[in-house]
């Protein structure tokens, strides 16, 4: 079995100063996840949860089958509902509604497929800069025991 590395966030952190009180807690943290986990799997729900998503996949079956349930009354329902999502052309709106495509047409980067080309070495790391509009910062937390 391959063990991944644990990641270094020493570069992305801010204001990293490794207090001993965010360590107890921490270590407080994990102690609870240890907890749940044994009750979970001392009550059984990891059997019950599979249970469960396999009498979905039978309920779903069945709608297709059968045909939808509804009890409004008492808020039962098995129901494959139709729903429609309309993707509009920008030619279309460029043609029919002139004035108003700037407004109504949203041009983008696509950061994936960028990230992608400059991993695979497509793009140099010279040009990267030029590319750059603008830099918000914004915080994510991460908050992991090491149990899971």
């Amino acid at each position: 079995m391959v063990v991944k590395a644990n990641p270094d966030y020493s570069e992305s952190a801010f204001n990293l100063t490794n207090n001993t009180e965010l360590a107890e807690m921490l270590n407080q943290r994990r102690y609870m996840e240890a907890r749940i986990l044994g009750t979970r799997t001392a009550a059984g729900l990891p059997i019950m949860e599979q249970e469960l998503a396999d009498l979905d996949i039978r309920i779903r079956q069945s709608i297709d089958t059968l045909g939808s349930f509804q009890d409004v009354e008492t808020g039962r329902y098995a129901i494959k509902q139709r729903r429609q999502s309309i993707t509009y052309s920008p030619d279309k709106v460029r043609e029919y509604l002139g004035k108003y495509a700037p407004a109504i047409i949203d041009e983008h980067v696509n950061e994936k497929v960028l990230t992608s080309l400059i991993k695979g070495g497509q793009i140099s790391d010279e040009i990267i800069p030029q590319l750059v509009e603008d830099t918000r910062e914004t915080f994510a937390y991460i908050i992991k025991t090491g149990v899971n």
